[in-house]
């Protein structure tokens, strides 16, 4: 009951905006927080995993440069093609220096 003869009748607005700017966060809270972003971390990180696989696997036929699929492509359609393998490395390279960071 002596604790509550300490609490203030009334509070001002100002003061109570200051109170919850600087109030400890719940760590409960915090940790449900944690384990969703978490979560759509390892989504993400799954998903590009998975692209990574993919793309490496089309660069490796785009190299392979058989015959069979160049025959009868013009010589725009060719260009176009050493144009997407190069952005396709480029995008691996990229991706490579996002997983350092993450």
């Amino acid at each position: 009951m002596n604790e509550s003869n300490k609490l203030p009748q009334a509070i001002s607005h100002k003061k109570l905006s200051f109170l919850l700017l600087n109030a400890q966060k719940d760590k409960y809270a915090h940790s449900e927080e944690s384990e969703q972003n978490t979560k759509l971390k390892d989504e993400l990180l799954a998903e590009l995993d998975d692209w990574e696989l993919s793309t490496k696997s089309l660069l490796k036929k785009i190299s392979s440069r058989n015959q069979k699929y160049l025959q009868d492509k013009s010589p725009n359609a060719l260009i176009a093609l050493g144009a997407m393998e190069v952005h396709l490395n480029m995008a691996l390279q990229a991706l490579q220096g996002f997983k350092k960071d993450f």
